[in-house]
């Protein structure tokens, strides 16, 4: 230990510290500063960043030694709450923050560039922000709060405030979280300070399949500071971990399925008692065969993944019309087999929580959840108490995208918080959150189409096959989805669809932003555009004419009632199709080809059958309207969507409104944030709830809360909303699995250099059909966080099970990565949305994929058929 004095924000700081500590640690466990984010502690994602002596330096790898006698400036002597900082004005006014993780080391660099260039070009700021990862919002947004910043401070703006048409509806409404992300006075679970905490380490399964033979702890618990080493015996309830799959443990007592399944917890006073005592756990285990691969899995006699279960453990079909007679009409056939890749969510906090009990003798967990009702059951029933002692706060949580949707932390710190009756903390390492959470499914589909020579789609058929890993999770659901819109946004009269999911030894799978979706739309999309080739037909016109309209009836029997744009997306698109499709064939060389080419999608927002949520809406004695409603809002806004939604609906100003939406002791059931259906089934509820709320008043001549309780009126209304929907049918898979869909249409425009076989996007030009769009800033940066995460998937994102730990082995897109990408709406009202609003944070990734992917082949002929659809694979299947 060393006396260091560090000159922080301004002031000199003495400390008494390990000269190797980082100094990212010195920050937050010495000084208290939690701005500055842990989100690798390899320097791969910016999180960390501060200024040391006016350079940008990543303090996770900055021993704190090298920065005595230094300048150090963290997020908060930037700016604070009270008096922030143009740049963190700029970044909470433009939308350049969502779950705000990245956020801090986001605007550290800007400072630093603004410092030295006041008037960067585009490329400069993307060159600058290069170093930094933000998986949600697509860098556009971010690139125009510096731009903002930036002619703000050179006195070419005279503010940075976004104006309001002032009717709530549509406006640009920042999200009201986001200075206090921009200001680093934001808590995210690690950043809460815990009396009495203590800290929990987990031993994993090295071993893809094997039986435990015996766990000893005795040289663990002999480690000072050391209190406790749980092991499957002590978790005192069901040990599952029962969400949409029922098979996954808190850990593991017989046997483990995947390299990073737990089989003990160790709790210490201190992290690094924990760490220590993780490696005295010695655990004998006899290796048994394993599948892998879905190919081993589907082997005669391959080893069962869970005892007594077959490995392919879920299966439906849709069957619509003759699919025989389908393909006997057609004039031409398009059949590949095409396959998708895993992918890792890439959210930048890692999974963590801390669980406590309260003096009222309530179990407290508190973490990062999509589903707090769910998340709070799911927990009790695991460590065996009953569901009302359990009470679940979702912290801020820094990004999800279906990867929160199931408990990572939650059962192991209610088992032990109950056991030692302590906090207890657990935070993953990077290393962790890649192992064990769980992943986007990798899909292997047998694909044909069938088509008259005048354009019609006369037949689909297509085996999808999903890797489900080691547990459940929502492959169920996944599959589910995936099968409904296989068929993409169009009329086919005929379809046999077969999904099913199978276990392996790998690493589980589970919801991701999509949800099945992107991966058959990656198939139909690519044969649609082999079928307009053949039949010579343009690529947008044999769209237009199989396009969904209302009256339609998707391959699942539902006919299609409500309104929906997607022709007008399509008309849209024309004259972009047309500018681009000229654009390409002029700059085309005999070295580097350009490419045109279109994906379309559709999107049913919801859970599928059944699907509610409930709200409550109450006045308060002072008049302001206090809505609950249990949603999570990870970055995408949507606290900030039922604040417009309940204004709007009871003539009150946002500043009269409160959201609580993260506690289940206070909030109803709004179900799970996912499949797009915050707005359009949540959102609704809450405008049902306001409605019913302001009648009761109305009915009763009241006009505030005093006139309400001098006539004994309630002023609390509840509701449940239910989505009229049903169940697809075991044998034909028809039903109606949505009320409604969204639509959209998306261009991408590449160069392909024919000598490597590189490709570098060029453009991206979206229109979407989402409903009426409440919230622009919102809409805006779902839609290019969307398509960007859809670049990354089509292009190099790929997750490999036990090699992919850490950020430098999965590429995922950056600054300079991002070509201009133009987003327009048609805005058509939706029958039962809110104020016609739908869904629309997932179906915006869908397009992108087929569309790069068309756009590869019509530039130089090469159809890749497996993502991600690097260099050597383009080189291989050019003609």
């Amino acid at each position: 230990m060393e006396e260091i004095t560090l000159n922080i924000n301004g002031t000199p700081k003495r400390i008494i510290v390990d000269p190797k500590k980082t100094l990212l640690k010195v920050i937050r466990e010495d000084l208290h500063l939690t701005g500055t984010k842990e989100g690798c502690s390899a320097g791969h994602c910016g999180t960390c960043a501060v200024l040391v002596d006016g350079e940008v330096t990543m303090s996770c790898r900055y021993p704190v030694e090298k920065a005595k006698d230094k300048k150090i400036v963290t997020i908060e002597g930037i700016g604070t709450l009270e008096n922030p900082h143009p740049i963190q004005l700029a970044f909470a006014a433009n939308g350049a923050i969502q779950c705000g993780f990245c956020t801090p080391g986001m605007i550290i660099r800007t400072k630093a560039l603004l410092d030295k260039n006041p008037k960067p070009s585009r490329d400069e700021i993307a060159k600058a922000i290069q170093p930094h990862l933000c998986r949600c919002t697509g860098y556009i947004k971010v690139f125009e709060a510096i731009e903002n910043a930036g002619a703000f401070l050179r006195k070419e703006i005279p503010s940075l405030e976004i104006k309001t048409t002032g009717q709530i509806i549509g406006d640009e409404v920042p999200r009201r979280d986001s200075l206090a992300k921009a200001t680093g006075t934001t808590l995210f679970v690690d950043d809460i300070p815990i009396d009495n905490c203590t800290y929990m380490k987990v031993v994993r399964s090295p071993h893809h399949h094997a039986k435990i033979i015996s766990i000893d702890k005795v040289q663990a618990l002999s480690v000072p500071g050391v209190l406790a080493v749980f092991t499957a015996e002590d978790v005192k309830g069901t040990n599952i971990l029962k969400m949409a799959g029922d098979d996954q443990p808190v850990l593991c007592g017989g046997k483990v399925r995947m390299i990073g399944d737990p089989v003990a917890a160790v709790v210490a006073i201190t992290e690094k008692a924990a760490i220590e005592g993780m490696n005295q756990v010695k655990v004998v285990y006899e290796e048994l065969p394993s599948a892998i691969t879905y190919e081993e899995a589907l082997k005669d006699g391959a080893p069962q993944v869970h005892d007594g279960k077959p490995n392919v453990f879920f299966e439906q079909p849709i069957i619509f019309g003759d699919i025989e007679k389908g393909f006997s009409e057609a004039d031409v056939v398009a059949e590949r087999d095409f396959s998708t890749q895993i992918i890792e969510h890439g959210y930048l906090e890692n999974d963590s929580g801390v669980a406590y009990i309260h003096e009222n003798g309530q179990l407290v967990v508190m973490s990062g959840s999509q589903n707090i009702h769910q998340h709070k059951n799911t927990i009790a029933a695991a460590v065996g108490i009953d569901p009302a002692r359990v009470r679940m706060i979702q912290s801020v949580t820094g990004g999800a995208f279906g990867g929160k949707l199931d408990v990572s932390v939650g059962g192991l710190l209610g088992m032990a918080a109950i056991a030692l009756q302590r906090p207890v903390k657990l935070v993953f390492t990077r290393e962790e959150t890649f192992a064990v959470t769980t992943k986007r499914h990798a899909f292997y589909m047998k694909a044909k189409v069938g088509a008259k020579k005048d354009g019609t789609l006369t037949a689909l058929q297509m085996d999808i096959l999903a890797d489900g890993g080691a547990y459940k999770s929502f492959s169920n659901s996944v599959v589910t989805r995936g099968l409904v819109h296989s068929s993409g946004p169009y009329r086919f009269l005929n379809a046999k669809i077969m999904g099913k999911a199978v276990y392996t030894n790998s690493a589980i799978k589970g919801a991701m932003r999509g949800f099945g979706v992107p991966q058959v739309l990656f198939a139909t999309e690519s044969l649609l555009e082999e079928i307009a080739e053949k039949i010579g037909m343009d690529s947008l016109e044999i769209r237009k004419k199989n396009g969904y309209v209302s009256g339609d009836t998707t391959i699942c029997a539902q006919e299609l009632n409500d309104n929906f744009g997607f022709h007008e997306c399509l008309d849209q698109m024309r004259p972009h199709y047309e500018r681009a499709v000229k654009e390409a064939k002029a700059a085309s060389t005999d070295k580097v080809k350009r490419g045109v080419g279109l994906g379309c999608v559709f999107f049913g927002p919801g859970r599928s059958a059944p699907d509610q949520s409930e709200a409550w809406a109450e006045l308060l004695p002072d008049d302001k309207l206090q809505v609950w409603i249990g949603s999570a809002d990870m970055g995408q806004g949507s606290d900030t969507m039922f604040l417009q939604i309940a204004a709007k609906t009871f003539g009150y100003p946002l500043n009269k409104v409160l959201i609580c939406s993260t506690d289940t002791n206070f909030t109803p059931d709004g179900n799970f944030s996912a499949g797009s259906r915050q707005t359009y089934v949540s959102g609704r509820a809450v405008q049902l709830v306001v409605e019913q709320l302001k009648k009761t008043m109305e009915e009763n001549g009241c006009k505030t809360y005093a006139d309400m309780k001098a006539k004994d009126i309630p002023t609390i209304s509840k509701l449940v909303h239910h989505t009229t929907t049903t169940k697809l049918d075991p044998v034909d898979g028809h039903g109606v699995p949505w009320e409604t869909y969204s639509f959209g249409v998306q261009m991408a425009e590449v160069a392909v250099d024919v000598t490597t076989g590189k490709v570098d996007m060029v453009k991206i030009t979206a229109v979407h059909d989402p409903g009426t769009v409440i919230n622009k800033i919102n809409v805006d940066g779902q839609t290019v966080g969307g398509i960007v995460q859809g670049i990354g998937y089509a292009l190099y994102e790929e997750y490999k099970y036990n090699e992919t730990n850490s950020f430098a082995k999965f590429r995922m897109p950056r600054a300079k990565d991002i070509p201009p990408i133009e987003v327009y709406y048609v805005e058509v009202p939706r029958k039962n949305g809110p104020f016609g609003g739908s869904g629309m944070a997932e179906f915006c990734l869908v397009a992108t994929v087929p569309a790069i992917s068309n756009a590869v082949y019509n530039a130089c002929g090469a159809r890749v058929c497996n993502l991600p659809i690097t260099p050597d694979k383009v080189k291989k299947a050019m003609p």
